[in-house]
C-alpha cells in the first residue's frame, strides 16, 4: 500500500462524513467489499443488510443512517493498528 494512501475502513468512512457518499452508499461499499468477514467493518455489514428489510421493520431510513453515521465515525477515529508485528514475543 502506498504511504498516502488509507485503507478502506478509514477512507470510505471519512467520505462518507465529508459528504461524498450517502450512508447507504458507505454500508453497501463496504458489504459489498468484505461481507460479513472483516470483524472491524462488520456493523457497516450489518447496517447494509437492515437497509434491504427497512419495509418490513419498524426501523425507519433516518435511524439506520444515523447508526451508519455513528460507525462511520467510529471507524474514521479509530486508532490504526499496524498489519505487521512491530515486536516479537518474548
Amino acid at each position: 500500500m502506498l504511504p498516502d494512501r488509507k485503507p478502506p475502513r478509514e477512507h470510505l468512512p471519512a467520505r462518507m462524513l465529508a459528504g461524498e457518499l450517502t450512508p447507504r452508499e458507505l454500508a453497501f461499499r463496504i458489504h459489498q467489499r468484505f461481507g460479513h468477514e472483516l470483524p472491524l467493518a462488520e456493523r457497516l455489514a450489518n447496517l447494509d443488510d437492515d437497509y434491504d428489510v427497512l419495509e418490513y421493520g419498524d426501523r425507519t431510513l433516518a435511524q439506520v443512517d444515523a447508526e451508519v453515521t455513528a460507525e462511520a465515525l467510529r471507524l474514521a477515529q479509530h486508532p490504526r493498528v499496524p498489519t505487521e508485528p512491530t515486536d516479537l514475543p518474548t
